[in-house]
């Protein structure tokens, strides 16, 4: 019985690698390369465009923005930049897998000509029945969606959470180890709120570090029965080391510090879906695709 997984990875630290001119290619670490070589093994993917599951309204959510614009003009700036970051997402997906050699790959093209037909929009989860059309119309074995969960900004409810939780712990560890002296325990909380601030509410500068958290999730579907058989959630926060490497007009720009952010997931999200080593004779037999258990 398929096995269905979920898996969260907050990450503490990266140190950055960034390849290229600043043109769009950036690299941490080698891709994950695929077990399956067999290349009639390799299953057909078909990846859907990704949605936002927060609302953005200000472009300095985004972006560096120098400048004061007419709210027409900033709704249509805003627009375009989300366009541009839901486009960069699934690129980096789809070369991701690509340099994984794991799979083969529907053309952008013909998936989003298909989920527009089908009135599947950014970031909705397909149903069997559309599942079914990706594959008998395209040819697809899996259909992966994903959605943009924070970028730049993080909503209040995770907000309030991670900075209780973490302040929580903290202190409860503090209070172990002083057995309970208040003036440490204080000194913490305080130290905390200076640290926490900039992740949580919304990204900025620490001690000449940059946080700009961006969080993505995304699922993969067969489409013999329509069934999740992968989802993953990653979580990046700290624009290091790759800043460093890029050319002072551009590293302190906020769109700069969060394409490298969304990169690295990214890319730990293709290497994760690479390592199911997923097969399409597996995938093409339904008496293969029992329900998955959740654990």
């Amino acid at each position: 019985m398929r096995s269905f997984t979920i898996r969260l990875h907050l990450i503490p630290f990266v140190g950055w690698i960034v390849c290229a001119a600043f043109m769009g290619c950036v690299a941490f670490d080698p891709a994950v390369q695929s077990t399956v070589g067999n290349l009639n093994e390799r299953p057909s993917v078909a990846i859907l465009p990704f949605g936002f599951d927060l609302e953005i309204t200000k472009l300095s959510d985004m972006k560096t923005a120098n400048e004061i614009l007419l709210p027409e003009e900033e709704s249509k700036q805003v627009a375009e930049a989300l366009r541009e970051i839901q486009r960069e997402a699934r690129w980096l997906l789809l070369s991701r897998l690509a340099a994984g050699q794991g799979f083969q790959f529907v053309p952008p093209e013909q998936t989003d000509a298909l989920a527009e037909e089908l009135q599947l929009n950014p970031g909705v989860l397909p149903n069997p029945e559309q599942l079914t059309e990706f594959r008998r119309r395209l040819g697809a074995d899996l259909v992966v969606a994903g959605s943009i969960l924070d970028y730049g900004k993080v909503r209040w409810q995770w907000m309030l959470a991670g900075m209780t939780t973490d302040m929580t712990a903290e202190s409860i560890a503090l209070g172990l180890a002083t057995a309970w002296n208040p003036i440490a325990i204080g000194a913490n909380l305080g130290f905390e709120l200076l640290t926490s601030t900039p992740l949580w509410f919304g990204g900025g500068y620490l001690f000449g570090i940059s946080f700009r958290p961006v969080r993505v999730e995304a699922r993969a579907f067969e489409t013999v029965q329509g069934y999740p058989i992968w989802q993953a959630m990653d979580e990046s926060a700290y624009a290091w080391g790759a800043l460093k490497t890029l050319p002072e007009a551009v590293r302190e720009k906020k769109e700069t510090q969060l394409e490298l952010n969304l990169a690295e997931i990214m890319e730990s999200l293709g290497d994760d879906l690479t390592k199911q080593a997923f097969m399409a004779s597996r995938l093409r037999e339904p008496s293969t695709m029992a329900r998955p258990e959740q654990h």
